[in-house]
């Protein structure tokens, strides 16, 4: 039997794939296919975006102010259109779904409460450095998710952030990605799966957040082969965020000047914030305690070894040029 004689791209038998240029020239580009989907979906889904509203802007004013027809343009680029758009752009890659394992309610519960914690900790450290940033700006840097969460009422958010969002970006970011990382190793796919998780937000406020819970997610989906686990999770996650916070927020805000001594909802507000705090500082100590259980497989069935899967994946066109594009959004948000 010739070694490596089942490896794809073969070219020689005797040539192990790290020693072989021309197998690794096709495995970056077999890996740059993912940041190449990821770019055209991330430009499809922003220039189909901005074309309607100026469209809408110019030829139909009053529906431009319709809260309705913003959730559309939130909706539809990126879901409707660039959902099945990246999604065919990856048919005849190599693929490999992770094997299905019971998590338990346990193993659930401790999941969700790190979750919690990494979104808190993704939080304080883009407020850190917007902070930083307004200093060297002299001004203030817009909080673009913010933003968009007040510009909707809690049922348009509901749809939006709760149900649409995590089902498409955890279909999209945990079992298409992942599926197709998995043949290099457990290691790539989890990590790479995260980053690109949070380089699709778009700016620096929620980068970090969104980059620890997508490493997060990738992790349970990987060890679990269930992609609902994660959708769920993310369900819970955002749905603390765009609908109770905002709302305790607004109903504060909006009593702040009442002729009154006590304000229910700030001490329904602290209680909330307390709760949440508490939750993340658990888990908090639960991820410390499960560090050392947590592990990765390093190598998978494509013969590469994790550093070459890296910067086999860091070195593709398609890695590059998607990474170039989100950075240059992430800092044009700085000025808009």
């Amino acid at each position: 039997m010739q070694p490596y004689s089942n490896t794809p791209y073969q070219t020689s038998a005797y040539l192990p794939p790290e020693r072989n240029p021309i197998y690794k020239r096709q495995e970056r580009r077999n890996l740059g296919r993912i940041g190449w989907a990821l770019t055209i979906y991330y430009l499809t889904a922003s220039l189909l975006a901005t074309a309607a509203m100026a469209t809408i802007k110019t030829f139909f004013p009053q529906a431009a102010e319709l809260s309705y027809f913003n959730l559309l343009l939130q909706l539809i680029p990126p879901y409707v259109i660039g959902f099945p758009l990246f999604a065919g752009l990856l048919i005849g890659m190599p693929k490999q779904a992770p094997k299905k394992k019971k998590l338990g309610f346990n193993g659930w519960i401790t999941f969700l409460a790190v979750a919690f914690f990494l979104m808190m900790a993704g939080n304080y450290i883009a407020t850190g450095l917007m902070g930083l940033l307004e200093t060297v700006k002299g001004g203030e840097i817009t909080n673009a998710i913010d933003q968009t969460i007040h510009t909707f009422s809690p049922l348009e958010n509901l749809i939006l952030m709760v149900i649409c969002a995590p089902i498409v970006e955890e279909l999209m970011c945990r079992k298409l990605i992942i599926d197709r990382l998995m043949p290099y190793s457990e290691a790539l796919a989890v990590t790479v799966s995260g980053v690109f998780f949070g380089l699709l937000h778009g700016n620096f406020y929620q980068f970090f957040y969104a980059t620890f819970l997508g490493i997060l997610f990738s992790y349970v989906y990987v060890k679990t082969g269930k992609i609902l686990h994660t959708i769920i999770m993310h369900m819970i996650i955002n749905f603390t965020g765009s609908i109770i916070a905002a709302f305790l927020t607004d109903m504060t805000s909006d009593l702040a000047s009442a002729p009154t001594s006590i304000n229910p909802w700030n001490i329904v507000a602290t209680v909330y914030s307390m709760a949440m705090l508490a939750l993340a500082v658990c888990g908090g100590i639960l991820l410390y305690q499960q560090l050392k259980k947590l592990h990765l497989k390093k190598t998978g069935t494509r013969w590469l070894t994790l550093k070459t899967q890296f910067l086999l994946t860091l070195s593709s066109a398609g890695t590059i040029v998607f990474c170039v594009i989100c950075l240059l959004t992430f800092f044009g948000s700085l000025y808009i």
